[in-house]
């Protein structure tokens, strides 16, 4: 019996011994010192970080994965305060990396963009700096561009005296703002990928149009689809547009009645680049 219990006892303790062995990560160094050897990573969305050691003998660990046409992606390594000069580079573009991002936290790490314009295979080199001795680290490839929305208030009332003369082009009301360059809830450099308006009219009236503008264009972008309390625009990535501006509303009316918008809002859906949050 207790022959028994000691040879479960020996086994679990093997067990024990064996896990670590099943659960940690395999390297993805040694050996891939060159372009030649570089460790392939395969396509980047499939990828599942390793833990690479680079040897005291040597300088530089390289990686390669694959990227499709129009992706946009940072390779980063993870970095410790005694990796000085460490750095990473994506050879067919020249982009270097950068200084440590969070130097005093557990979890730095330094990184390089990269945009594939075609369906590429891309070089990543490591290199280790004035470090001596094994280093360990492991490198990742991320999607740095995310897309969010979020609706803002205009302050005060719009106010709109009629069309009196009973014009062909309407009348425009007056002008009211809102200030988003204090704005800490949007990314720095976030750009608008489309924008619509709303508001109530009071009396409601037909045949009304909103216009927007940003103070970075200093131009009135008028509503392509519009009523009294609402307004699309034809405002793109490709206006290149940032969130974080002062932007401006009015509407025009042709009915010849007076009127106001109050409540105005405007829903902004944009893109931002990770690193530049960095």
């Amino acid at each position: 019996m207790l022959k028994n219990k000691i040879i479960h006892l020996l086994g679990f303790v093997l067990l024990l011994l064996l896990i670590p062995t099943f659960t940690n990560p395999a390297s993805a160094a040694t050996g891939n010192n060159s372009m030649d050897t570089a460790h392939n990573m395969g396509n980047w969305k499939y990828y599942l970080p390793e833990t690479t050691i680079l040897p005291a003998d040597q300088n530089e660990a390289y990686y390669k994965f694959t990227a499709s046409a129009g992706e946009r992606l940072y390779v980063q390594s993870t970095y410790r305060n005694e990796y000085i000069g460490m750095k990473i580079e994506i050879l067919n573009t020249g982009n270097n990396g950068t200084t440590p991002i969070n130097p005093n936290s557990l979890t730095p790490f330094i990184y390089a963009n990269v945009d594939a314009t075609s369906s590429t295979t891309f070089y990543v080199k490591v290199s280790r700096g004035t470090y001596t001795g094994d280093m360990y680290f492991t490198v990742s490839v991320l999607d740095r561009i995310k897309s969010s929305s979020k609706e803002f208030s205009f302050t005060g009332t719009a106010s709109n005296a009629g069309n009196k003369n009973l014009s062909l082009n309407g009348v425009d009301s007056s002008v009211i703002t809102m200030d988003l360059t204090k704005d800490t809830t949007i990314p720095k450099k976030a750009v608008v990928k489309s924008v619509t308006t709303r508001s109530t009219q009071s009396p409601s009236q037909g045949n009304v149009t909103h216009k927007l503008m940003s103070n970075q264009d200093g131009v009135w972008h008028t509503a392509t689809t519009s009523s009294a309390t609402s307004g699309s625009y034809n405002i793109s990535l490709q206006n290149q547009l940032y969130v974080a501006k002062v932007w401006s509303f009015k509407y025009n009316a042709k009915a010849s009645g007076a009127s106001t918008m109050t409540n105005v809002r405007a829903n902004i859906s944009y893109e931002y680049d990770v690193t530049d949050q960095f």
